[in-house]
């Protein structure tokens, strides 16, 4: 149970590490970023969103409740890197190796969370009855 804590943390210290990186390079970057919207053919306006919705999924995962919009936030990541990955392979513009990477630490991050929660249940149903 505490190797799998670890490595859940670990994951989403690296997973966090990326997504605030990516929210500050739309703030910060924002005229390169805007150059590689188009070249990928993704309207401006998107960069936005993109910023909003993946501040308002990190704060979600972070604090990590069961709950029917945390699958929404995995699945909304899990969409957004793929869809990013496989543009930059369209367009022969890099490899996405960026967007791979987060696919990766998300799995870990959402498979750990499971476990965890799990176990913690059942040592909770445990206790009813003893």
């Amino acid at each position: 149970m505490n190797s799998q804590k670890t490595i859940y943390y670990i994951a989403l210290s690296l997973f966090s590490l990326a997504i605030l990186g990516s929210i500050l390079n739309y703030s910060m970057n924002y005229e390169m970023v805007v150059e590689t919207f188009i070249k990928l053919g993704y309207p401006i306006y998107l960069i936005h969103v993109l910023a909003v919705c993946q501040s308002i999924g990190l704060i979600l995962i972070l604090f990590n409740k069961p709950h029917w919009s945390l699958e929404w936030v995995y699945a909304g990541f899990f969409m957004n890197f793929t869809l990013g990955a496989l543009a930059h392979l369209a367009i022969k513009d890099g490899n996405g190796a960026s967007a791979v990477i987060c696919i990766v630490l998300l799995f870990v991050t959402y498979i750990q969370s499971r476990k965890i929660r799990d176990n913690s249940n059942e040592l909770a149903e445990f206790g009813k009855y003893v």
